[in-house]
């Protein structure tokens, strides 16, 4: 017999009552006896007492609903069924019930059944969070995705683990397939207008001067550059991706990495799929307090903060609601450490380099739309044909005055997103002066080898 494993068997006792209709004392003895064997989850002595109970007392629908319990625990379960159906013939019903009468019915195999139940259970009793993920399983078995996403949606804010649990077990819709005649894509992202200037945060704001200002202007500032444009105007760290593609290559195996080197990551822009796990590595001798968020349109929520101790690594997943389109990894404590991902939904996508340029391989042949995001200017669309083993070029261009931010102060609100100067007229109190863009002392290792970054 196949059984669904992601379902998972818990137990709900249901409560006794002593009543004037009540049974005998030797079966009111016998149940509470089995009650107590069910606590300490010694269910076959639970079955044989709750077996003498029913025997006595065969009209308590309380004592059948509680031997069904106690027979789906030991795998009983078409047993479990014809216990819970005496209950509910005798009038016993509750959410509880229905519940483990939809387990029941889906460790056999009988999803429809089980999807009824849990339904039930549901209309009940709105709080079932277990319901509510068992059901999203269900759905997904049964081939509804649709429904079970919705359920991942539901039980986001209600219970993220079990929302991530159930998301990671739904069938995905890219499919990986082998790709023997795909194309290749490549072309150039370029800004035109004004260069945006870096963002500025004071050290004095926060810990670790002594070490975090060994990178600044020398002015006690440390510079965070959204915008990297080479001389010929190439714009780097912009996220190419194909959007409408549905089968292909897989993803890469690898896990990317968050890696902090003197209070800086490795990459500013990563693209991400939802709940892919992320290595933090920690290679500085200071703390860091890394949170991640999540970005819908203006809007953001922190989904966790955890801090990363000296020279250690942790796994942090990006796990975000459906409808979000950013993902952002940052240290609350020095805010000029982070990192933005977009949310992909396939790996055909490229992030662009120093000069502007991308490009994307083993593409399948067909028609499809291209996006180009920067996370602080408004996102580029096209539409290109992959002809197969063939090349094709799409270029680019997006305008500096089109940027979304102030030079001193983020469009996103919330202070953990701020940098530290709101008014270029009231820099400790006067006009402020732009610093010259430029990295104070050069790095040297142990043979006084040194090297500027």
């Amino acid at each position: 017999m196949r059984y669904i494993s992601s379902i998972s068997l818990f137990f709900f006792l249901f409560i006794y009552c002593a009543e004037a209709s009540t049974p005998s004392a030797k079966a009111d003895l016998h149940y509470k006896n089995a009650v107590k064997l069910s606590q300490q989850r010694l269910w076959k002595d639970a079955i044989n007492e709750f077996i003498k109970a029913a025997k006595l007392a065969p009209k308590k629908g309380l004592v059948h609903a509680n031997l069904g319990v106690a027979l789906s625990q030991t795998g009983m379960f078409k047993e479990a069924l014809f216990s819970f159906d005496k209950a509910l013939q005798l009038g016993y019903d509750s959410s509880g019930l229905r519940y483990n009468r939809g387990v029941s019915f889906a460790r056999l195999d009988l999803i429809d059944e089980a999807i009824t139940e849990l339904e039930k259970a549901l209309a009940l009793d709105r709080r079932m969070v277990r319901a509510e993920y068992d059901l999203g399983i269900l759905y997904n078995r049964r081939g509804d995705r649709k429904k079970a996403q919705e359920k991942v949606n539901t039980l986001y804010k209600r219970n993220n683990k079990l929302a991530k649990k159930l998301f990671d077990q739904i069938t995905p819709e890219y499919k990986v397939i082998s790709v023997d005649n795909g194309g290749k894509l490549k072309g150039r992202v370029t800004l035109a207008g004004p260069i945006p200037k870096a963002r500025s945060f004071h050290l004095v704001h926060a810990p670790n001067i002594e070490f975090c200002a060994r990178i600044s202007d020398g002015k006690g500032h440390r510079l965070l550059f959204d915008f990297t444009v080479s001389q010929n105007r190439g714009l780097k760290d912009t996220i190419v991706s194909l959007t409408n593609i549905k089968k292909g290559k897989p993803f890469p195996q690898k896990m990317q990495t968050f890696e902090i080197d003197r209070c800086r990551a490795n990459n500013y822009i990563i693209g991400i799929k939802n709940s892919e796990n992320i290595l933090i590595e920690n290679t500085d001798p200071i703390q860091h307090e890394i949170a991640t968020y999540e970005v819908r349109n203006i809007y953001s929520d922190q989904t966790s903060n955890r801090p990363v101790i000296p020279k250690s690594s942790q796994v942090r997943a990006a796990f975000v609601r459906e409808d979000a389109d950013e993902f952002i990894i940052k240290c609350n404590l020095h805010p000029f450490l982070q990192t933005h991902g977009y949310l992909v939904e396939n790996p055909y996508y490229a992030v662009t380099d120093s000069n502007g340029n991308f490009s994307i391989e083993n593409i399948p042949p067909g028609t499809y739309e291209v996006v180009a995001w920067h996370t602080y200017i408004p996102e580029q669309k096209g539409t290109i044909t992959i002809k197969e083993s063939g090349d094709t070029t799409i270029d680019f261009e997006f305008n500096g005055a089109d940027e979304r931010r102030k030079l001193y102060h983020d469009d996103i609100e919330g202070y953990r997103f701020n940098t530290w100067f709101d008014s270029k007229e009231k820099f400790y109190g006067g006009v402020r002066i732009d610093d010259p863009v430029e990295e104070l002392q050069a790095f040297c290792d142990e043979d006084h080898i040194c090297s500027g970054k």
